[in-house]
């Protein structure tokens, strides 16, 4: 293997792992989202504590840092190219600079050289629950400091206080039966997924899918097998998603699809092999055979230019579908 070859495999890696990254930290819903007193609370905390003017909670984006709390500092983002909170997340390490002035990897940062004249840095990757680097929560300084190993250890307890947090907003916005997205937290990604549509002017594609004669199941097998068939079929749609895409329930038996950057063919696609996968699984299962039906609608800035449109739109389809094949 040229030297090349194995280059182009690591930036494949790596770019693979960042889109995880970021899959998982928008499947939260907290980017752009309002200021929260329980993260603002430990901001404070941290300014306090370590007696420094700013305390942030950085989430790390694909282009910026964006501040989910931030003490002592007016604004909500940068450019993630000036960004030390990134450092600290693509190592997957806690990051402290002592003098940025001192380290040739920071000293020509513009937020160094500029407003706020960071000169000490120190930050602490925080986790979402599925293991994912959100960001981190740090403290700046204008003056070059040490950072003993007792601060390193009461920074590392705000960051986990920072993880529960997640946690707890993780259980408001996830299906406890299947552990995908609900409808809150859909509604927030989706709604963000069509704010980058219009400001890129890129497209993206949402499915409502229906399980067919689910009732049916329930009735004569029971609910504990009921719910075994809505783990089985959310198992498939997990299965079958392409890497970017965002799956919901979104109550019941009906389930949402987002696919970022998606056409109405690529819509009816992902259909298509889902159709494939559910056939598969009902050659294994003879006690009931798992149906559904499913509607595409695909963002227009002229058209369907919001959510609420677009899901009315797959809606219709999807019941057009379901009378069709009774």
């Amino acid at each position: 293997m040229l030297p090349s070859d194995s280059l182009l495999m690591n930036k494949d890696m790596r770019d693979r792992k960042e889109e995880k990254r970021l899959h998982s930290l928008y499947t939260m819903g907290i980017l752009d989202s309002n200021t929260e007193e329980r993260f603002d609370r430990l901001t404070r905390i941290a300014s306090k504590l370590f007696q420094v003017p700013v305390a942030l909670i950085s989430l790390v984006d694909r282009d910026r840092q964006w501040f989910k709390s931030a003490c002592g500092l007016d604004i909500r983002s940068t450019p993630r190219t000036d960004s030390f909170c990134a450092v600290a997340v693509e190592n997957g390490h806690p990051l402290v600079v002592s003098d940025t002035l001192s380290e040739p990897a920071f000293s020509h940062n513009r937020l160094v050289l500029n407003e706020p004249n960071i000169r000490f840095y120190a930050g602490y990757p925080v986790h979402l629950p599925d293991g994912e680097i959100a960001g981190t929560i740090c403290i700046l300084g204008t003056k070059p400091r040490e950072f003993t190993a007792d601060e390193f250890s009461l920074l590392q307890d705000l960051a986990f206080i920072v993880e529960d947090e997640f946690r707890i907003i993780n259980q408001a916005t996830t299906d406890a039966l299947t552990g995908l997205c609900n409808r809150r937290s859909f509604t927030l990604i989706a709604d963000e997924i069509q704010r980058k549509s219009l400001r890129n002017n890129k497209t993206f594609c949402l499915i409502i899918i229906d399980l067919n004669d689910f009732k049916l199941i329930n009735d004569t097998y029971g609910h504990a097998e009921g719910n075994r068939a809505l783990k089985d079929f959310s198992e498939i749609l997990q299965n079958t998603v392409s890497e970017n895409g965002f799956i919901a329930r979104m109550g019941g038996d009906e389930f949402a699809v987002l696919i970022p950057e998606a056409s109405k063919k690529e819509g009816e696609t992902f259909i298509m092999q889902m159709n494939e996968s559910v056939k598969k699984y009902n050659l294994k299962h003879t006690d009931y055979r798992l149906d559904f039906s499913g509607g595409v609608a695909v963002f227009d800035k002229d058209k369907l230019n919001s959510v609420s449109l677009m899901m009315k739109q797959a809606d219709r389809e999807m019941y057009r579908k379901k009378k069709s094949s009774v």
